[in-house]
């Protein structure tokens, strides 16, 4: 049960401990982004994306259309670290070459990331452009000594077999997904027992779009029912949360990757039967969970 798991770990562990500051289940921070350990984290996935958006003219389909410098976003700067983190701390504990999963990958420079650590980097997606552009930035970018490919996901299923999965994070996809009751079923499914899953979600501040209080209920009984906590989970001020408006690229400023970032998530909310937001309503955090399956 999770309200066990949480008390032991809370009296074995506390936030920062060892100067691990993002080892930990919980709301994103402004106070994170202010530690060396996140400017180290920052700074490496700084110089991967930038090798991978220099070739990025020879995998790119006009038709991709989602940002590309798609670290310099509001919640990404603390999700992939906070992602590349857990990935780096468990690359040797999970065996030789570990299959991980990248769920709503898109195209960006994070499986490249990944695959760097000795991951075996499987990326899917419901977009199929992703299938065109992935391969080729593989063929492109230097990724060794893991893996990339891709394969193609539907709304309901993921593509992989049962207990294929060694890990598989998910970042900021699962709040676009109404029905994520079952994708959270389906990814306790491809992990073999005891595999872990990074969950980062989009948590809405005003109760108007996407994952409000009751859906936050809805979601953490989901995850309890296949999942433990594999890290701590530690409470945050309210006044210290990281949200669209107050980190290093607040989304009202909507110049430039955030005015295109906020867009393109309009316009996907239809395909899902949701109504695209208005910006003068829209604040979010977002929450970070590491999970052990059953």
């Amino acid at each position: 049960m999770w309200e066990r798991s949480e008390a032991q770990m809370a009296g074995s562990c506390c936030y920062g401990c060892n100067g691990q500051v993002f080892r930990r289940c919980g709301i994103a921070t402004l106070s994170d982004l202010k530690t060396s350990e996140w400017g180290i984290l920052f700074t490496k996935l700084e110089s991967v994306q930038s090798e991978f958006l220099a070739k990025e003219a020879e995998f790119r389909s006009p038709d991709y259309q989602w940002p590309s410098d798609s670290l310099h976003t509001w919640s990404r700067v603390w999700e992939y670290s906070y992602t590349y983190d857990f990935l780096f701390s468990w690359r040797k504990e999970l065996g030789s070459a570990p299959v991980v999963a990248d769920v709503g990958s898109g195209v960006t420079f994070f499986p490249i990331a990944a695959a760097r650590l000795g991951y075996t980097v499987v990326c899917t997606d419901i977009d199929p452009v992703c299938g065109q552009d992935l391969p080729r930035a593989a063929r492109v970018v230097p990724h060794g000594p893991g893996t990339m490919s891709f394969r193609l996901m539907d709304s309901a299923k993921l593509p992989f077999e049962d207990e294929e999965v060694d890990a598989l994070y998910c970042i900021s996809v699962l709040e676009h997904i109404p029905d994520f009751e079952n994708m959270i079923v389906e990814m306790a499914r491809v992990l073999k027992p005891s595999g872990r899953l990074i969950l980062t979600v989009d948590l809405d501040l005003n109760g108007k779009h996407e994952i409000g209080v009751e859906r936050y209920l809805d979601l953490r009984t989901a995850l309890r029912q296949c999942f433990d906590l594999a890290a701590p989970e530690v409470t945050v001020h309210p006044a210290d949360q990281l949200t669209t408006i107050n980190g290093p690229y607040p989304l009202r400023t909507l110049k430039g990757i955030d005015r295109f970032s906020f867009q393109v998530r309009q316009r996907i909310k239809p395909w899902f039967g949701r109504k695209p937001d208005s910006l003068m309503d829209y604040e979010l955090c977002v929450a970070g969970f590491v999970l052990r399956r059953y």
